[in-house]
């Protein structure tokens, strides 16, 4: 699944929320901030790399981690995330696509 989304799946859905767990069972709301296209590698014919960042109001930041994530139009799917700091909103993260 993780493998076959592309830019354009979450290009749409900034400002979504994707409810995730971490590893610890902790409960996340990843809500989507930006979705941004990243260089492509010269010569590769692959999906367009991109990153997407993410806030989360908890007040605990969970360390970098595969979270387990819910969403209702696009379903369930795992996302390496890795926190980057804190933002007006709460924690910021990051997922990066390649």
């Amino acid at each position: 699944m993780l493998e076959e989304l592309t830019i354009e799946d979450f290009s749409t859905r900034v400002g979504d929320a994707f409810p995730a767990t971490a590893g610890d069972g902790r409960a996340l709301t990843l809500t989507l901030d930006s979705v941004d296209p990243l260089p492509r590698p010269v010569g590769d014919k692959g999906r367009e790399p991109f990153s997407l960042e993410f806030h989360d109001a908890a007040p605990d930041p969970v360390p970098q981690q595969i979270v387990a994530v819910e969403h209702p139009e696009m379903g369930s799917f795992d996302l390496f995330v890795v926190p980057l700091g804190q933002g007006p909103d709460g924690m910021r993260y990051e997922a990066i696509f390649t």
